[in-house]
């Protein structure tokens, strides 16, 4: 009779499988390094408080850039497929896919991350045509770009002839109008082009210049905060679904943590990133408020033809930019 109660007893913890093991064990997925604040300042702590509001029934596990979930052209397609439960990535990566999203990333329209971040959860409810198959966690969006460059310049019209990685199709459209040859690729592909000549310019925020350190390939860096670009949270919407009611909530509830913080957590990686670039004996130079708003001024019919372009497959894409514009000015 023991020996039966022991293999019942046996029998019993197998079928409930591994002691401590969540009910609902999730993977997310991002495109950084795992080094990246967006891992260890958001994602890391993000994951820990839900695990924990959830009582241990959820287990978060985070694939970084380097594993093999972390591409950063595969972001979308693996949440939407569900082979990943969550995704973190850029719309505009690759291209044409969220045309509404990417319309935020027009030359010279948002002014801080903060500012960005907060009109993005404001539009939410208009930019979810944008990610079929998936529910939105948060967008949010960077501090404005600068113009890392291997020669010196203090003027964007320098950049004739020179090739620059342009990270999304609006800054594709205003190098164009600089007269430079944009050159499109991922961020983990930047340094290597870089070294080989392939690039001689990148325009990017920042953040992932010091995470990827392309400050030891491009010795020269001009502030000229042209464009932000857009990143979304999304999770699979049969996983989300499929999930209890007080567990999804937890998800939905969790959005004020990135729209309180994130303006701060990108102005500090910045800061890092800048830091790291002058110690390394690079040149920095910032550009006066004057010039970049002539800067915007001599963009605006590239950003007026980039817009009537989109409206030919998106009619609202003009309505749409407007309301995004009017929604920045609320938070600037």
């Amino acid at each position: 009779m023991k020996a039966r109660s022991v293999l019942l007893g046996l029998a019993a913890a197998l079928l409930a499988g591994p002691a401590g093991a969540a009910e609902f064990e999730l993977k997310l997925s991002h495109m950084f390094p795992p080094t990246h604040f967006i891992q260890k300042l958001a994602f890391e702590p993000w994951a820990k408080s839900i695990e924990e509001k959830s009582g241990g029934r959820v287990k978060i596990t985070i694939f970084a850039a380097g594993s093999a979930l972390g591409d950063a052209t595969k972001q979308f397609d693996q949440v939407r497929a569900g082979v990943v439960d969550m995704a973190v990535g850029i719309p505009a990566i690759p291209r044409g896919r969220h045309p509404r999203s990417t319309l935020m990333e027009l030359p010279f329209t948002v002014k801080s991350a903060e500012a960005g971040t907060k009109a993005l959860a404001e539009l939410e409810g208009r930019l979810k045509e944008d990610f079929p198959g998936t529910v939105i966690l948060n967008l949010t969006i960077t501090e404005p770009s600068a113009v890392h460059t291997k020669q010196p310049i203090s003027d964007l019209d320098q950049l004739k002839g020179v090739r620059v990685r342009a990270p999304t199709p609006s800054v594709t459209a205003m190098l164009e109008g600089f007269g430079a040859t944009p050159v499109g690729m991922p961020p983990t592909q930047i340094y290597e082009n870089a070294e080989r000549g392939v690039i001689d310019g990148n325009v990017m925020p920042w953040g992932p210049v010091g995470a990827f350190k392309l400050y030891e390939v491009f010795k020269n860096h001009l502030n000229a905060r042209i464009d932000a670009v857009v990143m979304y949270t999304l999770m699979n919407e049969r996983r989300y679904n499929a999930l209890p009611a007080d567990i999804r909530k937890l998800f939905d509830e969790s959005k004020p943590f990135f729209t309180a913080n994130w303006g701060k957590w990108w102005r500090d990686t910045d800061a890092t990133a800048i830091e790291a670039a002058k110690k390394a004996g690079n040149k920095v130079s910032d550009v006066p408020d004057a010039t970049r708003e002539a800067w915007r001024a001599k963009m605006k019919p590239v950003v007026d033809k980039y817009i009537e372009e989109q409206a030919k497959t998106l009619p609202d894409a003009r309505e749409l930019y407007d309301l995004m514009v009017a929604t920045l000015k609320k938070y600037e």
